[in-house]
């Protein structure tokens, strides 16, 4: 049982809002870190700065193995609509993505464990910068804190509006996808619209390619439908495994100058999704494949490039087995999640490196992440923190 939990309990809230009025973006994060800094420096633990505006705070309890727990410090280039007292004071940029309540209850998890002489554990905190934007996670497990501290299993959490509030929910093994962003270009050769044939359209080629690529896609085991059932002609994918779900989704296309002139370059944004290495490649190579057949159809050029992006988040079902009793206990309820997430977290690099849990927070309102009016009642803060109290028990 948590002493003084009526502290804690106000610690989240001051700390989830004096955050929530700071938003910055990527590593240019000055004003969190001088936040964070000014908590951390009034407790006994050794800070340690990595990743630009990075900071780690280690706690050492004369134990051999450390745990890490994880919180996002960045933003996103939202103007929030919210009317509260504790708005965004940054014009143009807002916690709308829950990062203030991921930070808020790692800082009073280090407050708790600094008022805790006896733990099982010595504990590291890790504040990591850009996760909305890319490198951070990857950076902070290749700077060799992770070993330099013997940290031996690390937690993180996201808060998520279609879970009740406060109850918690995670999964063994596929949690979240592998993520990459794709570009795609075609160039074609412009005329005028009442003689089409003159030219070389690239918009019309690059519809059929978006055509061709979700027909082939649909018709691959797991994937993520189009539409709705009954709507639409393509094929719906045999049903598989949830870890076996790929996404191909294209959501941007610009093309052409004007109503009357034929398109002579379109260009495709959009991204791709799978849980695992071998369908990502099996993804980026459906989509490589049908914009060569597209070029000797139409005999014209293409361009094709995909970002990295973040490996899928993979729960480590060895350590999901061991805290599942104490998830079961949570007074404010647990659910195992029977599907994995579409979303993508760059936690899942911290997986790599260490056996990993990643947890969902519920807020109970259903406004979506990344909304200009994402808010939600901190009460359910003290539900994850006490979940990383008793993570330090077992």
């Amino acid at each position: 049982m948590i002493n003084n939990s009526t502290t804690y309990r106000e610690s989240l809230v001051k700390h989830r809002r004096n955050l929530h009025k700071i938003p910055e973006i990527g590593r240019e994060l000055p004003e969190t870190r001088e936040y964070l800094i000014s908590v951390l420096q009034e407790l006994g633990c050794t800070m340690i700065f990595l990743c630009d505006t990075g900071i780690c705070a280690y706690f050492d309890k004369g134990q051999q193995e450390t745990i890490g727990f994880r919180a996002d410090m960045d933003a996103l280039p939202l103007e929030e609509v919210n009317k509260c007292e504790y708005r965004s004071t940054h014009q143009g940029k807002m916690h709308a993505c829950g990062h203030d309540g991921h930070m808020s209850m790692v800082l009073t998890l280090g407050e708790y464990v600094n008022n805790t002489d006896e733990l099982k554990y010595n504990v590291l905190l890790i504040f990591q910068p850009a996760e909305e934007t890319l490198g951070g996670a990857e950076e902070i497990c290749q700077s060799g804190i992770l070993d330099k501290y013997n940290v031996t299993k690390i937690y993180g959490f996201h808060m998520w509006p279609f879970l009740e509030a406060g109850k918690i929910s995670t999964r063994p093994n596929a949690f979240m996808p592998k993520s990459a962003e794709i570009n795609i270009d075609i160039i074609g050769k412009a005329a005028h619209g009442t003689s089409p044939f003159k030219g070389n359209d690239a918009l019309y080629i690059a519809a059929d390619y978006i055509r061709k690529v979700y027909e082939k896609h649909a018709k691959v085991p797991g994937a993520v439908p189009r539409f709705p059932e009954g709507i639409g002609s393509l094929p719906r994918a045999e049903e598989t495994e949830p870890e076996e779900k790929t996404l191909i989704h294209i959501g941007k296309m610009d093309s052409g100058y004007a109503r009357n002139v034929v398109s002579d370059h379109t260009h495709l944004l959009g991204t791709v999704r799978a849980y695992n290495e071998d369908n990502f490649c099996m993804v980026i190579n459906l989509l490589k494949d049908t914009l060569k057949e597209i070029e000797e159809e139409y005999r014209c050029n293409t361009e094709f490039s995909n970002s990295d992006g973040y490996p899928p988040v993979v729960n480590d079902p060895k350590l999901y087995a061991e805290i599942k009793p104490l998830l079961e206990s949570l007074p404010g309820g647990y659910e195992e999640m029977e599907l994995p997430l579409m979303i993508s977290e760059d936690f899942s690099f911290f997986g790599l490196y260490r056996p990993a849990v990643f947890f969902v927070l519920g807020t109970g309102t259903g406004i979506p992440l990344h909304s200009t009016n994402f808010d939600f009642n901190e009460s359910v803060l003290f539900e994850g923190f006490r979940l990383y109290t008793g993570l330090l028990e077992i």
